[in-house]
This record gives structure tokens, sequence and C-alpha cells, in this order.
């Protein structure tokens, strides 16, 4: 665990254990990597609410050039059937990312197997621009962020000034307490859809998938989490009123590292055998 920034662990909306480890405070944005994807997952749900957009709409029907069968569920579970692309190759250009990841082949039939793929979340967040006809971040921060006291993100954009669909969003550990107290209250059609289990997932979690949420259980219980490079994760188990989030800093990153996630796992133990 020597690169973790933060441990939080909250217990019926209450926060029982708080610890920063690398000298950043709690309420400081960090670097979410993959757990942007969640976050992109709830904005979406706040769509789908304010009746903005579908999960069945075709994606081609809101961004141009967009594979033909491919609907907007299918990038929320990662089963476009598109060939994966390096996402850091996409990000090297100079400009272009949307139309490089759209120049993907289809290699499979739509919603046949799940394949994580970082660039379909980044089309995802077009797609959601399209359908709210205004910036996607400004969107959010009305939706989202302001009635759970997020005042402090950063979310960084493409050269066409499209916010990263797939990762790098910058949030405090605290602020991912509150939003996965917002995922468990969540009992919406979407918000229920979005933490069960559409595939049996695969890497880099190795659990079920939803919309953007990996879906497991922990001690019997079921549960979520949104996972992100480097030892970024929250984990809800809704039964216990249980939310727990780590995060990691990677330039402390050492060979044969492992997340704290670990230590999650026996909290929740503990929790659940009290």
């Amino acid at each position: 665990m020597g690169h973790t920034g933060h441990l939080v662990v909250a217990l019926a909306e209450r926060v029982v254990f708080a610890k920063s480890y690398r000298g950043r405070p709690l309420d400081e944005p960090n670097d979410l990597f993959s757990v942007t994807k969640s976050v992109l997952s709830a904005v979406v749900g706040s769509a789908v609410a304010d009746g903005r957009l579908d999960p069945a709409t075709p994606v081609a029907d809101l961004v141009p050039g967009a594979w033909p069968g491919v609907a907007v569920h299918h990038l929320l579970t990662m089963t476009a059937g598109v060939e994966v692309r390096d996402v850091d190759e996409v990000m090297a250009l100079s400009a272009g990312w949307l139309d490089a990841v759209l120049d993907a082949p289809l290699v499979r039939a739509p919603g046949s197997a799940f394949a994580y793929d970082n660039c379909l979340a980044h089309v995802l967040a077009a797609c959601l621009t399209a359908a709210l006809d205004e910036d996607l971040e400004q969107y959010a921060a009305r939706r989202l962020f302001a009635p759970l006291g997020i005042t402090r993100w950063r979310w960084p954009r493409d050269p066409e000034g499209l916010p990263y669909g797939f990762g790098h969003l910058e949030l405090s550990a605290s602020d991912l307490v509150r939003f996965g107290w917002h995922q468990a209250r969540d009992r919406s059609a979407y918000g229920r859809d979005a933490v069960t289990a559409h595939t049996p997932g695969g890497p880099p979690e190795g659990v079920g998938y939803g919309y953007l949420w990996w879906v497991t259980e922990l001690a019997g219980h079921p549960a979520f989490l949104a996972g992100g490079y480097a030892g970024q994760h929250l984990v809800v188990v809704p039964s216990l009123e249980l939310v727990a989030v780590t995060t990691g800093e990677e330039a402390a990153l050492r060979d044969g590292w492992r997340p704290a996630l670990d230590v999650v796992r026996g909290i929740v133990a503990a929790v659940a055998g009290r």
C-alpha cells in the first residue's frame, strides 16, 4: 500500500475512518483515472431522467459516422463489438481523437461480448453532449456535482473541447464518498441497471459489468465498484450501508504493487461479521 494516497470508510452516511497517507488533503481533487467512467454513467443517468437521452438510441443518430447497429447501451456495457484501440495512442494525436476512434472497425456483433475499451467511453461522452445540446461538464456541474456539494474538480478536454469520457477527471476522496452514496440511493430504473451485471465482465477488474460500473459480491453481499489505475477505487455495499474510497499516487508505484482494494475487502468482511 506504499502508493496509497487515501483510505476513507463510511457507514450509514457517516465517515468512520479517513486517512491521508501521502500528505494530500482529503478534500483535494485527485486524478481518478477510469473511475471517471462511473461518474460519466451517473451523468448519463441524469440525462435519462431528464428525458434527454435513451440508452436504446443508435450511436450513429448522435455521432455521425459511428458504427451501424451500435446503441448507447452498448457503449455503457462495453459490448459494442469494436476493435479496441489504445487510448494512449489516440491521446498522442494533436487533433481528431473522436474521428480516430470511429475509424476502428466492428469485429463482432454488437452486444455479443464484453471488451474493456477506454475509447468507447469517449464516444459516449460525445453522444451525451449531442443529446444534451450543451456542454457536458456544465450539465454535470448542475445536475450531479452541485446537488452533492461538489465544488472543486478538473475535467480535461480533448483537442476539440470534449471532456474526456475515459479518465482523468479529478475529484477529491471526500467527494467520491458523496458520489458513492448518490449511486447507492439511486432507485431509478437506470440507476438499478447501472449496477446490475449485464455481462460477466473481464479484465481489468475481473468481475461483472453494468453501465460503466463493476458488479460483484464482497463478503457475501452484493457490491459495485468504480476502478481506476494506480489504486483508485470507490466501493459500495448497499446492504451494509458501506462506502469505501481508496486513491493512489501513480508516481509512487513500484514493481508488484497491489491496490488498497485488498484492504477494503477485509474491511467489508469485518463489517459483515460484526
